[in-house]
C-alpha cells in the first residue's frame, strides 16, 4: 500500500511539474539542431502576429495574438479554430496549469487584465487588475491553479484564488517589472527594467533584491536544469556565476532544449525599409550558431513564437506581409 501511495504522488509532482515550466527541459538525449530539419507545417493559421504558444499535449496548443485572438489546434498545428476571446486587445503571454485551467495577460489604454479559461478555451473571463499604469502586463506566472503572480509595469502582484483577487508584491513600488518564473515550487525570480531582479525562495512569501553589475533592462528569464539565465539586451547572464553570453544580434526569444541547445527566433534588418525573420540554432550555448532568414516579401518578417511539441520537436510561429507560417524543427 505505502509502495502504491508513494508512485501516485511521484506521479503528480511530474504531472505538475510540467504543467507549471516549460523552460525546463527533458533530461533525454538528442540530436543536434539542423537547419536541414527545419521544415513548413501546412496549416490553416489565421494571418496575425502571434506572441505566444503554449502545447497542453503533443496535439493541443494555444497561440494568443496582438490583435486579442485565441487560437486552438488540436491536430498538432495543422489546423487552426478561433476561440471567443470576448476582447480585442493586445495579448502578450499565455500560461496553462493543466488542460483545463488556463490564464493570458494582455491591455490597452484602458487598463491591464487577466483572461482566465477552466474548459480548455471554450471560454473565458475578463479580470481588471485594476493597475496603476494602463497596458498589457509583461510577465505571468502560475504555481497551480490558484497562486500566480503578474508583473508589468509598476506592477507586481499575486493572487491566491485564481485570480479573483490581488495583493502587491513590492508594496508602494516604482519599479517596471518584466518577467517572473518559479523552477521549483520554492525558487522564483522576478526582473526589472534596471539592473537589478528579485529572488525568493520561500515560494513568493518574501523577496530580496539582487544587483547584477554592469547590467540594464532585465527581461526574459530561463530555467534549465541546474542553470538560472536572465536575457538582457543580446545577452544571457548565468545569475550563479556571472558568467555573460553573447548572442546573436536578432535573438528575441529562446527555446532551452538542455543547456548546449538551444533555438533563437527574431528578426533583423538589412539595406531598405523591411526586415527579415530569423531562426538561430546553437549545440554549444551560443559559442557557435546557424542561422536562416526569410524575406518579408515572400515568407516571413519576424518570428514570435516558439514553443516544445514534445522532447523531439519544437514548433515555431512567424508573420510576413500576407500570411502567418508555422516551422516546425525536429532533433
Amino acid at each position: 500500500m505505502k509502495t502504491k501511495t508513494f508512485y501516485a504522488i511521484f506521479f503528480l509532482i511530474i504531472m505538475y511539474s510540467c504543467s507549471n515550466d516549460t523552460n525546463v527541459p527533458s533530461a533525454e538525449p538528442i540530436s543536434d539542431l539542423t537547419l536541414d530539419n527545419l521544415v513548413d507545417l501546412n496549416s490553416n493559421i489565421p494571418h496575425d502576429f502571434y506572441n505566444d504558444l503554449i502545447f497542453t499535449n503533443e496535439n493541443t496548443a494555444y497561440a494568443i495574438s496582438r490583435l486579442g485572438k485565441i487560437i486552438k489546434t488540436t491536430d498538432s498545428g495543422t489546423t487552426w479554430n478561433s476561440l471567443n476571446s470576448t476582447v480585442s486587445f493586445y495579448l502578450k503571454k499565455i500560461q496553462f496549469v493543466n488542460p483545463n485551467v488556463g490564464y493570458v495577460i494582455g491591455g490597452d489604454d484602458t487598463g491591464s487584465y487577466l483572461l482566465k479559461t477552466t474548459n480548455a478555451g471554450q471560454s473565458w473571463i475578463v479580470i481588471n487588475l485594476n493597475s496603476i499604469e494602463k497596458g498589457f502586463p509583461t510577465g505571468i506566472f502560475f504555481k497551480n491553479e490558484n497562486q500566480g503572480f503578474i508583473t508589468g509595469n509598476k506592477l507586481f502582484i499575486k493572487t491566491t484564488d485564481g485570480g479573483q483577487n490581488w495583493t502587491n508584491v513590492q508594496s508602494n513600488s516604482t519599479e517596471n517589472f518584466n518577467d517572473v518564473k518559479f523552477k521549483n515550487n520554492s525558487f522564483g525570480i522576478a526582473t526589472t527594467d534596471k539592473s537589478n531582479y528579485y529572488k525568493t525562495t520561500n515560494g513568493g512569501t518574501s523577496w530580496q533584491s539582487i544587483e547584477l553589475t554592469k547590467q540594464n533592462n532585465l527581461s526574459q528569464i530561463y530555467f534549465v536544469s541546474d542553470k538560472s539565465f536572465i536575457k538582457t539586451g543580446n545577452k544571457l547572464v548565468d545569475i550563479d556565476n556571472n558568467n555573460i553570453i553573447t548572442l546573436p544580434n536578432p535573438v528575441n526569444k529562446l527555446q532551452f532544449l538542455n543547456t548546449s541547445k538551444c533555438i533563437g527566433i527574431g528578426q533583423h534588418y538589412e539595406t531598405g525599409f523591411f526586415p527579415y525573420g530569423d531562426i538561430t540554432l546553437t549545440n554549444d550555448n551560443w559559442a557557435t550558431f546557424l542561422q536562416k532568414s526569410y524575406q518579408f516579401s515572400s515568407e516571413v518578417s519576424d518570428f514570435t513564437a516558439i514553443a516544445k511539441i514534445n522532447n523531439h520537436k519544437t514548433m515555431i510561429i512567424g508573420t510576413g506581409q500576407l500570411y502567418s507560417k508555422i516551422k516546425i524543427i525536429t532533433y
